[in-house]
């Protein structure tokens, strides 16, 4: 891994030019057309209170539920420490999405596992956001849940994307019907998983229904020759996703997290993760291709679609 990460920083004077420029800068701008609903959606978003994010950006240990609950833990009780309000963990953060025994190891929603991450929202009154494998009535999902501080499970997302050629034996898709948003203390927000993103019609649908926030776990994985051009076309996507839906994009990745069978076995997963304002501005970015904890204070809106004086 020493030489792919030598690759990787010269790779990245490739990016940092993207990351710092002022916002809205493209190689190769191109009109776009705002539908009037999504524009409405912006206005009604746009005051919101500020918040402390912290991404915990795991090495999620394929089908090792427990190894990845004492990870998770972890990393939630340092970003409390640290003084997040809420606590992003990546996609399929108990077994990896990729997990060859899915079926046979994913549990309900709620079940063992988000009773595991509610027992510590409550403790530690933070929120916690996490993607998880879920068994539902015959059916295998790749999901996601926000849950509150009292330990509450208020907004849950099911794949839609789900990448069928290497997922259709492990899980089944969610519908792009059920996408949905929750009020919370910090306003709307809503979920979308890794490669429902790729559509943008599933993030746009968040915007519309009025979020500002949109918390998107992934979990992006490549060759580990590949894995520096991974780590930056993943920052860029989720830019990407946050310029054209106009919305905040929280999206901690996992790192490293080897594939342990199935077509991709031996891939890897870049990190990076990444946070990214409505302009497609990278605010907040993890180490490449190791665990990291990102803390980032997203600033408050005014009424008048302003930023707030700093301060907690």
């Amino acid at each position: 891994m020493r030489g792919v990460r030598q690759i990787f920083w010269v790779s990245l004077l490739m990016l940092v030019p993207c990351v710092c420029a002022a916002a809205g800068a493209e190689s190769h701008p191109r009109k776009t057309v705002q539908s009037p609903l999504l524009l409405a959606a912006a206005v009604c978003a746009a005051s919101h209170p500020g918040l402390r994010v912290a991404m915990a950006q795991m090495d999620v240990a394929d089908g090792d539920l427990a190894e990845n609950m004492r990870r998770a833990e972890t990393a939630i009780r340092e970003a409390a420490v640290k003084g997040a309000d809420l606590v992003c963990l990546p996609e399929a953060a108990d077994l990896g999405w990729l997990c060859q025994s899915a079926r046979e190891k994913a549990l309900p929603v709620p079940g063992a596992y988000t009773d595991f991450l509610s027992g510590i929202a409550k403790e530690l009154k933070l929120w916690i956001s996490a993607g998880c494998l879920e068994k539902a009535g015959g059916k295998t999902y790749n999901s996601a849940v926000l849950i509150d501080r009292s330990g509450a499970i208020v907004l849950r997302h099911r794949k839609i994307s789900t990448l069928p050629r290497l997922t259709s034996h492990l899980y089944d898709a969610g519908s792009a019907e059920d996408i949905k948003v929750v009020d919370t203390e910090f306003g709307r927000v809503g979920i979308t998983i890794c490669a429902d993103n790729f559509d943008p019609k599933h993030p746009r649908r968040v915007a519309e229904l009025g979020a500002w926030l949109l918390i998107a776990p992934h979990g992006f994985a490549e060759t580990p020759q590949g894995l520096p051009d991974n780590g930056i076309s993943y920052a860029n996507h989720i830019k990407k996703v946050a310029k054209e839906a106009k919305l905040w994009v929280i999206a901690a990745d996992t790192a490293l997290s080897e594939v342990a069978g199935g077509d991709w076995k031996g891939y890897l997963h870049s990190g990076f993760s990444t946070i990214a304002d409505p302009s497609g501005k990278a605010v907040a970015l993890g180490k490449f291709a190791e665990p990291d904890l990102v803390i980032f204070d997203m600033p408050a809106e005014t009424p008048e679609g302003g930023r707030a004086p700093e301060g907690r």
